[in-house]
């Protein structure tokens, strides 16, 4: 809330160093001096402030005491830190109630130091602590149990060694907790399940070990719990499949094993752990589910078709597992999806042709799995496709020209399948395509492709209206030759690809040469 900057009697060096409910009040008197310059309102908002202007000594005296530890005592940032200026109005980061120290900011702030002489006794009233972005190190002091009236305390990304204190665990009140970040080691303490009031948990990118405390399933206002990397191991708590408010739970990169049973979720992310068996049925009941990514893991066994009642899920990974049997034909009434990667499993059976039903799909990716058949043509009604990963399958017939209404399509991956005929001269609308794989199939090129290039050899701006978005790549750091994209078309009729490279190889000498001209034009002048 920024303070009225209407109202003189009311300044904002002042309000900048109150908690919020304290601002709105004090804005609510300054209107009403404004409006009508009542003498009772003005004694009010004089007594509102008598007791916030100056923090106690022992609070001035611990922190000072604290910065005198850094190893960079020249911080600009906490230069205004002075025996002789104001703790409540002057210290950057430094806010006040009621006389004493109550919020504490100095999120990146150049900090080097630890936590070893933080006044973790002198400021009992501290209800804000973000010390995130600093280079702080050494271990979390015990000491920390005492700031019981903390409410929000942020650690993240820093240098912090050491165990998760239990002492963690008095901080009743505590709502928010960031630690992320760190080189935190040891098991993560049963204590946090004390936290009744938490909210929000994430320890992610540490080196914690251990299992997943069941205790966790206490926390019953947690709504974001973010663990990855990490190397937790076992199974995650069924006691966690208890929390109603649970939104988002992020466990990628641990040694899980079990995925347990969560409810009321939105983000359920747990790739690259070690979880095995099938993907519970039970999953179909996560009704608010958005993303759903569970690759890189050693599951088993059928995709369940009870995946088709996530009606709210736009992301969706099963990728490099163990799946079999078909893609089940519930999934295709997922019309949400913006996501889909089945890749490197072992999935069989035929392409459904209901996948054409959804619309919005960017990605859909089916490579290296067990899949024969046709491709269906109605994966042309996929008009915001763009990547379509079909390889290393036992697809056979031909390339539907329906592909070739895929106008944002970037990267077309039909390599290592059994399929024959033409190669559609549809598939030059594909105007953003950026690598096209084709090869190790029984694919023949098309007359009217060899034709058309053949008329346009003289063009020098053939490249404008075929395959322009595919040769131009990303459009930076090209290099000349097949390496600037792989087409890797298995024919005997590769000459139109050649005069294509050769063509394109000419282009970006020109182009170079008249860039190296340009610079020693500028040098020149």
């Amino acid at each position: 809330m920024t303070p009225n900057r209407h109202s003189k009697p009311l300044h904002e060096s002042t309000t900048r160093n109150l908690p919020m409910d304290v601002v709105k009040e004090c804005e609510s008197l300054s209107m009403c001096v404004h409006r009508h310059d009542d003498q009772t309102v003005q004694q009010r908002k004089d007594a509102l402030f008598e007791d916030v202007t100056f923090a106690s000594t022992e609070e001035t005296t611990s922190l000072l005491k604290w910065k005198a530890t850094f190893k960079n005592q020249n911080n600009s940032l906490l230069s205004s830190w002075r025996s002789s200026s104001n703790t409540c109005w002057d210290w950057y980061g430094v806010i006040c109630f009621n006389g004493r120290v109550n919020r504490l900011n100095i999120t990146n702030s150049s900090v080097i130091g630890t936590l070893y002489d933080f006044p973790f006794s002198s400021l009992p009233f501290l209800e804000y602590v973000d010390l995130s972005m600093n280079n702080l190190s050494g271990t979390i002091p015990p000491e920390i149990g005492n700031l019981t009236n903390l409410v929000y305390l942020d650690l993240s990304i820093n240098q912090i060694s050491g165990t998760i204190p239990p002492q963690i665990g008095s901080l009743a009140k505590l709502e928010i907790l960031h630690i992320f970040d760190n080189l935190l080691n040891g098991s993560i303490p049963k204590e946090i399940g004390y936290l009744r009031s938490l909210i929000d948990l994430s320890l992610s990118s540490n080196f914690l070990n251990g299992t997943i405390p069941a205790s966790l399933g206490n926390l019953n206002n947690l709504s974001y719990l973010y663990l990855y990397e990490n190397n937790l191991s076992g199974s995650i708590p069924a006691e966690i499949g208890k929390l109603v408010n649970l939104i988002e739970v992020y466990l990628d990169r641990n040694q899980l094993t079990e995925i347990g049973k969560m409810q009321s979720l939105q983000n359920l992310s747990l790739q690259m752990n070690n979880l095995s068996g099938v993907i519970p049925k039970t999953i179909g009941d996560l009704t608010g589910l958005k993303l759903l990514h569970l690759s890189t893991n050693q599951l088993s066994g059928q995709i369940p078709s009870e995946l088709g009642n996530l009606k709210n899920l736009d992301d969706l990974e099963l990728s490099i597992n163990k799946l079999t049997g078909p893609i089940p034909i519930t999934i295709c009434d997922l019309t949400e999806l913006k996501r889909l990667q089945l890749d490197a499993n072992e999935l069989s059976g035929q392409i459904p042709s209901e996948l054409g039903n959804l619309k919005i799909l960017n990605v859909l990716g089916l490579s290296h799995n067990q899949l024969f058949g046709l491709i269906p043509s109605e994966l042309g009604n996929l008009k915001n496709l763009n990547y379509l990963g079909l390889s290393n399958n036992k697809l056979t017939g031909p390339i539907p020209i329906t592909i070739g209404d895929l106008t944002e399509l970037k990267h077309l991956q039909l390599y290592a399948n059994e399929l024959s005929g033409q190669i559609p001269s549809e598939l030059r609308n594909l105007k953003n395509l950026s690598a096209l794989q084709l090869s190790h199939n029984k694919l023949s090129d098309t007359n009217d492709t060899v034709s058309r290039l053949d008329d346009e050899e003289s063009n020098s701006e053939f490249l404008s209206d075929f395959w322009e978005g595919t040769l131009m790549g990303y459009g930076s750091g090209l290099c000349i030759g097949l390496s600037i994209l792989y087409f890797m078309i298995s024919t005997g009729k590769l000459i139109w690809i050649a005069r294509i490279i050769v063509e394109l190889e000419h282009k970006i000498m020109m182009g170079r040469r008249k860039k190296q001209r340009r610079q020693r034009n500028q040098k020149n002048k």
